[in-house]
């Protein structure tokens, strides 16, 4: 091995390994490389100090202030209830540290998160959160530097073999695709195709706002890179939704006027029942209001049936009102479970904000809620 690498490498085993991007490099070993070319060694905020200290012993060059504030050692947490699945944050992990499939929840496993904040700008429903670790744990993620590293190659080399197959895998449909005789594709409609091209214009609209806050928050070359990509796929996608062909809006049948007029009865008749019942109103109303209720989901049902709308679109609902005790069971379980998940988050972030007892009372809180829904529920 050549000097030069091992004085990469020596700059490299310095260094936190979170590889956020925030010294203007890809990674942790971009940005060794740059220091061994010259470049100053105070671009570190995760490093903070101590890793400018260490750097300057030994590379033998003065101490620098960091260019940018310190950032503590912190984690990733997914609000799981609030995940879409889009798997934006799988895809910008550095160290894959990030669990799941698409339309289904993902979770960060914290042992391996090196608190980067990539996975932050750009998630579309901003459910993540940047906790801070103090103490103990705060020591352990630094002690696992080494462990990032390696993480980090693995992603890289995954990252490749990904490439190359995808290569490979195109250069062997491509003899195959200009002898194969052509055949007629069944194309989407106008309406599905433009109703797809509104919906990214919209979520590269939002995908773009929360890069921007985050680049007005931190201001790193890293997100400045990632903010200027985002503006150019929102642009692009918002000139695909111009250039494209505004489907004619369905024209109205008697069925569909008829259905319409037919919910609104229903309704009205719903919400008459519900009013009465909450007023504690005699048996006879109740009985002439659940009758009228009656009649109407069966005129709904009727429009339903003559509205002309294909089987596969029309969703028939429960025609009937929620039984009120089961309401408030059931928001009573989501307070309770709700409740418990704040109190687990705020413990995550600090052994010391939540004390034993309360965590105890929020736990059985739950317990109840859900034996009390439980038996409620059961024939």
């Amino acid at each position: 091995m050549s000097n030069a690498l091992r004085r990469i490498e020596a700059i490299d085993a310095l260094l936190p390994q979170t590889q956020c991007g925030k010294c203007g490099h890809p990674g942790c070993k971009p940005y060794a490389e740059g220091i061994s070319n010259g470049e100053a060694i105070n671009k570190c905020p995760p490093g903070g100090t101590a890793t400018i200290h260490a750097l300057a012993r030994l590379l033998e060059v003065p101490e620098l202030p960091l260019e940018l504030p310190a950032v503590p050692p912190q984690i990733a947490l997914i609000r799981e209830a609030e995940c879409i699945g889009c798997t934006k944050c799988i895809q910008a992990c550095p160290v894959d540290a990030i669990v799941g499939a698409a339309k289904l929840m993902h979770t960060v496993i914290t042992a391996e998160c090196t608190g980067c904040e990539l996975c932050v700008a750009p998630c579309p429903v901003d459910c993540i959160d940047i906790l801070p670790l103090a103490g103990a744990q705060a020591q352990q993620q630094r002690e696992r530097a080494d462990q990032f590293r390696s993480r980090h190659e693995a992603h890289l080399a995954r990252l490749a073999r990904d490439e190359a197959r995808r290569k490979a895998e195109r250069a062997s449909r491509a003899p195959a695709v200009s002898t194969a005789t052509p055949t007629a594709q069944p194309a989407a409609s106008n309406d599905d195709s433009y109703k797809r091209l509104k919906i990214e214009a919209a979520m590269a609209k939002v995908v773009l706002s929360k890069a921007e806050k985050q680049l007005a928050q931190h201001g790193t070359p890293e997100l400045q890179r990632q903010v200027d990509e985002l503006r150019q796929a929102a642009e692009q996608a918002q000139r695909a939704l111009d250039a494209a062909t505004q489907p004619a809006p369905a024209a109205v049948t008697p069925g569909i006027t008829a259905l319409k007029q037919a919910k609104i009865q229903f309704a009205l008749r719903r919400a008459e029942l519900d009013k009465a019942t909450r007023h504690g109103a005699d048996d006879s109303t109740l009985q002439a209001l659940r009758a009228n209720l009656e009649a109407a989901a069966q005129a709904l049902h009727a429009a339903e049936e003559a509205s002309g709308k294909p089987l596969p679109n029309l969703v028939r609902t429960d025609k009937y009102s929620v039984d009120s005790q089961l309401r408030e069971l059931k928001t009573e379980h989501s307070y309770a479970r709700a409740e418990l998940l704040r109190l687990e988050r705020r413990l995550a972030a600090n052994t010391a904000a939540v004390d034993t007892d309360t965590l105890q009372q929020a736990r059985q809180r739950l317990a109840n809620a859900e034996r009390q829904l439980h038996d409620y529920q059961q024939p």
